[in-house]
């Protein structure tokens, strides 16, 4: 007959005192399921028990004190208060082995959570984590409040709305496996995860995501702080050794790490995607960076955001110069951007030895070999041109590196523009070449008072021929370039720019005509091929941009065309610019945001978006006198905008002026009653004036709406405590845990209550160290963390975490 084998005996799955309190509300459930009580605490003993203890059941008191076993061994007491037995002296045996039975079920969860091997989450928790996170921050902004600053640590919403993912990979691990077999491999891959446990911050979620591949999620992380910590990984791993203990070798390992952020690593329609589409993508995008990093040498860190500005290299160089790059919309790659080409040893070190003893060290020169633009850019790879060699005698290589040119800031601008009337055609449209185009270009618009450019680009695919894909998009392009330029007259001029669209060059027109143009391409295309265009203007002049500034700008009004309903049509205006500097803000570009904003509310002052925008940047820069100003001016051409209200009330928050702020909330309420933010900061205002009952009644009801009921858990509370509800104080916490392992406020107040209820000092402890990792500024909190360790007679360690507090 075969034997059931016990799934807890190998060991590796165990409690600790931390792990039993971040269960803590879920084993009070479970046990509240069979044992009816009005309140309970977890108490640890400060010496192992050798013996499993009896349960007691103290009848004059109503309490019974249960101890919670697992595999042997007794790890707390459970003591539930208000109890009642039929039968006291046979009962609490079989509740003990009941409440035991609920740690047996929380170890089963947790072991299908866990990596057997290193003691890390596994990927399917970590996804699920990661896109709880990314529910959090889309929460925030779509209330415009998170990104902004709005909700402050000080009114209790201490998020920042933003998180990091980190992917690491070590390094040739495959060979070590081969090398000294699985077995050791194992043992190495064990205390890499040890060692991750140990270097990242306790509210992270590590996760051995396959093989030698690990992932950690860090909420409200910027991309600085996500960067420092993958450094302080990969410095971690690069310093760890082992010895094979048959061979007697020292084996060293490093990592490669990726990283990216959100919301700054999406854009566009990638935020209407499923949660579980954008958890995955973003581990794509950290990979990504991981790949990057390998491939300019490995042991390193490189971000996704980095990989278009310096991260690209040439794979193939082809014939008519063009190449091949590692450059794709993945990494944000786009049609017409430029780069710098540069040896692979450009800049790096350099050294020789003359002797055994003597060595010399340097760097290798900046060493540039020309300017390339991107002309066709597909989901991993892009096609580039060359623009211009600084030398003709130089080559381009593959393996040359690539670095980004923005704006004006090309080595090789003279040399562009120099080519004059040296042209080629491209043989299927007529059209010029890009490089052509831009050589053209460059010298066409310094004479005319007036010109615009229209960017077109074909956003349906080829239909099936026998010819390849390329072919029949060229086929497209020259029937959609023919209609377009029976729009645009004989005098334009035009050029390729990418696979599928093309730019025209138009003398003496201004918004208005392109408008007319640009609408009557797209009906024709429309209604002669049935084929959806995009199409995207610009005109000079244009507010304060100079002439080189209009190709910018058509790419903008281009990217504002794609995201419109049909027709799809768009010429650079103050919604463009709105749009341009959104993406400046998510990238934290907070002024280059404020002058695009301000440009954006030159060409319209009823741009009511800007405005509010202007007011959410001046805020972010805790100038909150301008903010209010600014949605101020909002509510001046629309009083029921939600947002500017909203936005108005917190401004005045901030500024002291709480009678204003209470206004503006409820004219917030009045608009959309079910505002569940205006609803949390009238509780605030009630609660901070001593009105509780108003403040309980506010709270009550922001929780009755959508996303509500996590964010009012603490201020409930809070309230809860002052009116002396002890047990709903103690829910509202757990709640308030349950929702957000990492909220350092909760963990506060329940290391407090546990200490002024005269409860278990260890518990308070342990919260209050939580919450001091998490937000090590609080004073607050490192006083109690103090007040704990006295509590426990832990005085010579009390004193040293009050003077690293005060120091």
């Amino acid at each position: 007959m075969r034997t059931i084998n016990d799934i807890f005996a190998d060991g590796y799955l165990s409690f600790t005192p931390q792990e039993l309190i971040d269960f803590e509300h879920t084993i009070k459930d479970c046990i509240n399921e069979f044992l009816p009580f009005s309140s309970y605490s977890l108490f640890f003993p400060r010496e192992r028990y050798e013996d499993i203890p009896d349960p007691e059941y103290r009848a004059e008191d109503k309490e019974l004190i249960l101890p919670l076993i697992f595999q042997g061994e007794m790890l707390c007491f459970f003591i539930a208060k208000g109890v009642r037995l039929k039968a006291p002296s046979t009962e609490p045996k079989y509740l003990m082995s009941l409440a035991s039975n609920v740690l047996e079920k929380i170890a089963l969860y947790k072991k299908g959570v866990t990596d057997p091997l290193t003691g890390l989450f596994s990927r399917d928790y970590f996804l699920d984590e990661l896109g709880k996170s990314i529910d959090q921050v889309q929460g925030c902004i779509d209330t415009g409040t998170c990104a902004t600053g709005v909700e402050s640590r000080e009114v209790d919403m201490a998020f920042t709305g933003t998180l990091g993912v980190l992917f690491l990979d070590l390094d040739g691990f495959q060979w070590i496996n081969e090398q000294y077999g699985y077995l050791t491999g194992d043992d190495i891959l064990s205390e890499v995860g040890r060692l991750l446990q140990k270097l990242c911050p306790k509210y992270t979620t590590v996760a051995r995501f396959s093989n030698d591949k690990f992932a950690i999620l860090v909420p409200d992380a910027k991309p600085r702080a996500t960067f420092q910590l993958s450094e302080v990984i990969r410095s971690g791993i690069s310093k760890l050794s082992f010895v094979d203990d048959i061979t007697n070798d020292t084996i060293t390992i490093t990592g490669s790490i990726g990283f990216v952020n959100y919301p700054q690593g999406l854009e566009g329609a990638q935020f209407r995607r499923a949660l579980s589409e954008q958890s995955r993508m973003l581990v794509r995008k950290a990979r990504k960076g991981v790949a990057v990093a390998k491939d300019q040498g490995r042991n390193r860190v490189f971000g996704y955001g980095d990989i278009l500005s310096k991260g690209g290299r040439v794979i193939e160089v082809l014939p008519m110069n063009r190449m091949v790059v590692s450059l794709g919309e993945t990494c944000g790659a786009k049609e017409g951007q430029r780069f710098l080409v540069r040896a692979p040893k450009s800049g790096a070190a350099a050294s020789a030895h003359l002797t055994a003893d003597e060595r010399l060290a340097g760097r290798y020169p900046a060493m540039y070999k020309g300017e390339v633009v991107l002309v066709e850019v597909q989901n991993e790879i892009a096609l580039a041109e060359v623009l211009s060699l600084g030398d003709v005698s130089t080559n381009i290589d593959p393996g040359d590196r690539l670095t980004i040119v923005s704006g004006e800031n090309s080595l090789f601008s003279d040399a562009t523009a120099s080519k004059g009337d040296k042209v080629r055609k491209d043989a299927a449209t007529n059209l010029y070449n890009y490089s052509d185009f831009i050589s053209n270009f460059s010298t066409a618009r310094l004479t005319p008072e007036s010109f615009g450019l229209s960017l077109i680009r074909v956003l349906d695919q080829p239909a099936e021929s026998d010819d390849g894909y390329q072919e029949a998009m060229d086929r497209l392009i020259a029937d959609v370039g023919a209609l377009a330029r029976g729009v645009v007259g004989d005098t334009a001029f035009g050029g390729r720019f990418g696979l599928n669209g093309m730019i025209f060059f138009q003398e003496d027109v201004d918004r208005e005509v392109l408008m007319e143009r640009s609408l009557e391409i797209e009906k024709r295309v429309r209604e002669t091929y049935g084929v959806k265009v995009a199409v995207g203007s610009s005109c000079y002049p244009f507010l304060n941009f100079d002439r080189a500034d209009i190709l910018d700008n058509c790419r903008k009004a281009l990217e504002h065309a794609v995201l419109l309903p049909d027709p799809k049509v768009a010429v650079f205006d103050s919604i463009s610019l709105n749009l341009s500097a959104d993406r400046r803000f998510m990238d934290g570009d907070v002024y280059g945001a404020i002058e695009e904003f301000k440009l954006a509310l030159v060409d319209d002052e009823k741009n009511l978006l800007a405005r509010n925008s202007l007011g959410i940047c001046y805020a972010q820069l805790g100038k909150y006198e301008e903010a209010r100003q600014y949605f101020e001016e909002v509510i001046t051409y629309d009083q029921s905008d939600i947002l500017a209200l909203y936005n108005l009330g917190w401004a005045n928050h901030r500024l002291n002026n709480l009678q204003k702020a209470e206004e503006a909330y409820r004219l917030c309420l009045e608009v959309e009653p079910e505002h569940v933010y205006s609803l949390m900061r009238l509780g605030t205002l009630e609660e901070n004036g001593g009105r509780l009952d108003e403040a309980m009644e506010l709270y009550l009801r922001a929780a009755e709406q959508d996303g509500g009921e996590r964010m009012v858990l603490r201020p409930l509370a809070r309230v809860a405590y002052k009116k002396g509800d002890i047990e709903g104080t103690r829910e509202y916490l757990h709640l308030a845990l349950n929702a957000d392992h990492n909220d350092h406020q909760a963990m506060h107040m329940l290391a407090k209550l546990y200490l002024d209820q005269g409860e278990d000092p260890q518990i308070a402890e342990v919260l209050a160290r939580q919450s001091s990792a998490l937000s090590p500024s609080k004073d607050a909190y490192w006083d109690v963390l103090v007040e704990a360790l006295e509590a426990q007679g832990k005085g010579e360690e009390a004193a040293k975490v009050a003077a690293r507090a005060a120091g």
